[in-house]
């Protein structure tokens, strides 16, 4: 007895090979993200209380953290505004010291005649 078997079967195997491959991978996908989600639940009805007490407290912080974070650009900002003054007084002095050698090599050459 001889049997044949057409193109048309084998791509009807392989067709029911990857739909089977497929199925398997998403119901351990599936199981995967079940046992997940009752983790992550159990994981809330244990930190219930602690949750309770957190989540209020949230919305002060990040009020806290908006204060804090103007303050900090207001000191950055009067922060530069002070170094750009000494970089004023260093260069005023610096111009002064050179003035005063001047005048002093001035007065201090004397030409004999």
């Amino acid at each position: 007895m001889e049997g044949y078997i057409t193109y048309s079967q084998v791509g009807l195997l392989l067709m029911f090979l990857i739909v089977a491959a497929v199925g398997g991978y998403a119901i351990l996908t599936m199981r995967n993200v079940n046992a997940a989600v009752k983790d992550i639940g159990r994981i809330l009805k244990e930190n219930q209380e602690a949750l309770s007490r957190a989540i209020p407290n949230i919305a002060i912080a990040s009020e806290n953290v908006a204060v804090i974070t103007q303050d900090l650009r207001t000191g950055f900002s009067e922060t530069s505004k002070a170094m750009e003054t000494a970089d004023q007084i260093a260069s005023y002095a610096v111009v002064i010291g050179e003035t005063a050698k001047a005048l002093a090599g001035f007065f201090t050459s004397t030409k004999k005649p």
